[in-house]
C-alpha cells in the first residue's frame, strides 16, 4: 500500500515537471507592424507583446488600431524554412456601429519581420440581418512602437 502511494506521488511529481517545461516562455519585446493595402495605403497598425514558447513557437498578445479605435488581438507565429508564418485573430463589437471578426495571415522575410498579408473578415452591421465577408490583401512592415 505505502508503495502504491510513493509510485502515485511520483508519478504526478513527474506530469507537473513536465507541465512547467511545455509551458516555458521567454518575452522578447513589444513590436508593432503597419498594415497596407496593395497599393501602399496604411491601413491598421497591430502591437503585441511576444513570447517564444518552446519548440520555436511565438505568441502574440495585443492589440489591433482601426483609425484610433483599439481592438484586442492575438496571435501565433513559427519560423518555417526562409520565411515567418503569422497568424492574427481580433473581434469587436462596435456600439451602435457593427460586429466585425477577422483572420489575418502573412508571411514575413526573417530578417525584417516585414513581408505580404491575406484577410478575411466577417461583418453584421447593427440593424442588418445579413453578415457579409471581406477579402483583402497587401504588404505589412515592421515598424517602431508609440
Amino acid at each position: 500500500m505505502i508503495i502504491k502511494r510513493i509510485i502515485g506521488t511520483l508519478s504526478v511529481i513527474v506530469m507537473l515537471t513536465g507541465v512547467s517545461n511545455s509551458i516555458a516562455e521567454t518575452f522578447r519585446g513589444e513590436f508593432c507592424w503597419q498594415v497596407f493595402s496593395q497599393n501602399g495605403e496604411p491601413y491598421w497598425k497591430y502591437k503585441f507583446g511576444v513570447y517564444e514558447k518552446e519548440g520555436g513557437h511565438f505568441a502574440l498578445f495585443g492589440s489591433v488600431d482601426y483609425e484610433n479605435t483599439l481592438s484586442a488581438a492575438h496571435g501565433n507565429a513559427i519560423l518555417l524554412g526562409d520565411s515567418v508564418k503569422l497568424t492574427i485573430v481580433s473581434a469587436d463589437r462596435e456600439e451602435g456601429i457593427e460586429f466585425w471578426t477577422e483572420t489575418f495571415a502573412a508571411k514575413l522575410n526573417p530578417s525584417t519581420l516585414s513581408g505580404t498579408w491575406n484577410v478575411i473578415e466577417f461583418v453584421k452591421r447593427d440593424g442588418e440581418n445579413d453578415v457579409f465577408g471581406i477579402y483583402q490583401q497587401g504588404t505589412i512592415d515592421l515598424v517602431s512602437c508609440e
